[in-house]
């Protein structure tokens, strides 16, 4: 699972760069990114995107509205609050190590399966 942490806000930009860094990750074949609704997913220009996925062989695939259970993001926080449920206060760095260390498990610690 590929991930990006930031304490900002999101805007367009790095979005595309994300999928920027997807595409540099990659070794020529087709790629499926997957992303929920959020409209930050939908704010690159339709033009460009077109142009810059067909040129990267990569295909976004859009989850349907309101399906928590196919979400990995929501996948992630449920084992995060389960994780994490008996934590006392953290500082920032500790919560950002944290959440670093969650994303970084799944595919070897952490497992999904979806059926």
């Amino acid at each position: 699972m590929t991930h990006h942490v930031t304490s900002s806000s999101i805007k367009g930009g790095a979005v595309v760069e994300f999928l920027e860094q997807i595409a540099l990750q990659g070794d020529k074949r087709p790629t499926v990114v997957v992303l929920d609704n959020a409209s930050i997913h939908h704010a690159i220009d339709p033009e460009v995107h077109e142009r810059w996925l067909r040129e990267h062989r990569m295909r976004l695939f859009y989850l349907p509205p309101y399906s928590p259970e196919l979400n990995l993001i929501e996948i992630v926080w449920k084992q995060a609050k389960y994780h994490w449920r008996n934590f006392v206060t953290w500082t920032k760095e500790t919560i950002d190590d944290e959440v670093r260390s969650l994303l970084g498990a799944y595919g070897t610690k952490f497992q999904i399966n979806f059926a």
